[in-house]
């Protein structure tokens, strides 16, 4: 398989799953890993109140409007596309998501980065509800950075999207 990647992107979830991939992508080439509020650590005492809260989620899917009057920084189209994801998904999904994932620690993920990825950690703020803290992020590589993204909650690519953008290197222009 011949695929790479420029940039990957992983939120919550999403951002546990990109760094177990990690290993798989061609040590020649480097990539920019961009991690958005990833749920790395989940303390036991919060797992099942949190696992109750995804469960809670998908039975009684709030509606666009619901989304859109308690995140007002969101689009319509992703509040309707959160309406959407939550109603496709299916309960014993995320039963069986947190039955095998406990405990919740993905942190040591960090160790199978390889040297030609530059990871990128964008926090949400924590007086908001920021799933992942900063010392969860190790702090002894040049190639990982981490930043709190101020004033976002825990869905920054609806909330900020620049920042996001803002942690993809761009092409420098040869002069």
């Amino acid at each position: 398989m011949n695929t790479s990647y420029d940039v990957i992107i992983g939120h919550s979830l999403g951002g546990a799953v990109a760094l177990s991939l990690l290993p798989f992508l061609p040590k020649g080439k480097e990539a920019t890993v961009i991690l958005v509020d990833p749920a790395l650590e989940i303390p036991d005492g919060q797992l099942a109140i949190t696992k109750d809260l995804f469960l809670k989620e998908v039975t009684s899917p709030r509606t666009p409007d619901e989304h859109m009057t308690l995140n007002p920084a969101w689009s319509r189209s992703d509040c309707t596309l959160r309406t959407l994801g939550l109603s496709m998904c299916d309960r014993i999904v995320i039963e069986r998501v947190f039955e095998h994932n406990t405990p919740w620690s993905f942190t040591d993920l960090f160790k199978n980065v390889t040297p030609n990825v530059k990871i990128s950690v964008l926090l949400s703020d924590r007086k908001i509800g920021a799933i992942c803290r900063l010392e969860h992020i190790p702090r002894n590589a040049d190639r990982f950075s981490a930043r709190v993204v101020k004033g976002a909650c825990h869905w920054i690519q609806f909330e900020r999207p620049d920042a996001i953008m803002d942690a993809v290197p761009l092409p420098r222009a040869k002069l």
